[in-house]
């Protein structure tokens, strides 16, 4: 376990350094996924586990065109299916690794929705579990939250409106909703402080290592 979790955090980086507009984003899902199933009352080591799912969430990003991923302008349907493939390649990847099934499933359903029309396995609820529930959330959040090229950051009334709106339309697990809401200073202060180390990581190495490459 101590091995994967340092392999994740590796991981997390490429993920989140592949894009400008994603430089902090794995890391938010993370930290806010953690502190969700701390609260949740998870085992430790379910929590462990919890951390390498938010690091891989998005592995399957790794080969999405960055012309999709930074488009500043809506995305044609053809790129939009494409940026949907990455939770099929996130699974895959991860399943792939013997004895992690359980972490595939909680990091690669972070866009299944409850009622079964999320994607890629158009999962029920009642295959999905706590994990991936507690990851879809935080993915949400950390997402709306951030800066992106064709919009800023939405603030904490916003960010409750759109995940009230999706509880009320049974697609997302209220409980770990309203965990969020009744904690949200909490858990919004942990996710700007590994974000603010990311991008420091980010801007201070990580880009200056490639300007050398470059050179």
């Amino acid at each position: 376990m101590e091995d994967i979790s340092l392999i994740s955090n590796l991981y997390r980086d490429l993920i989140d350094f592949k894009s400008r507009f994603t430089a902090t984003h794995t890391s938010g899902v993370s930290e806010c996924a953690v502190v969700l199933s701390e609260l949740f009352g998870m085992a430790e080591l379910d929590v462990k586990s919890m951390r390498i799912a938010g690091n891989f969430h998005d592995i399957g990003k790794l080969i999405i065109p960055n012309s999709i991923l930074e488009k500043p302008e809506k995305l044609t349907v053809e790129e939009y299916g494409v940026i949907r493939c990455h939770t099929y390649y996130t699974y895959n990847t991860i399943y792939s690794i013997g004895g992690l099934q359980r972490i595939a499933e909680w990091a690669a359903y972070h866009h299944e929705k409850l009622d079964g029309s999320g994607y890629p396995f158009h999962c029920k609820a009642e295959e999905i579990g706590t994990g991936s529930r507690i990851i879809t959330v935080a993915d949400i959040f950390t997402a709306i939250s951030e800066d992106r090229p064709y919009r800023k950051g939405m603030d904490k009334d916003a960010i409750h409106k759109i995940l009230k709106s999706q509880t009320d339309k049974k697609l997302l697990d209220k409980r770990i909703v309203e965990l969020l809401f009744d904690n949200y200073e909490t858990i919004s202060n942990q996710v700007k402080i590994e974000q603010a180390k990311a991008l420091e990581f980010y801007e201070k190495r990580f880009l200056t290592i490639v300007d050398e490459i470059a050179q």
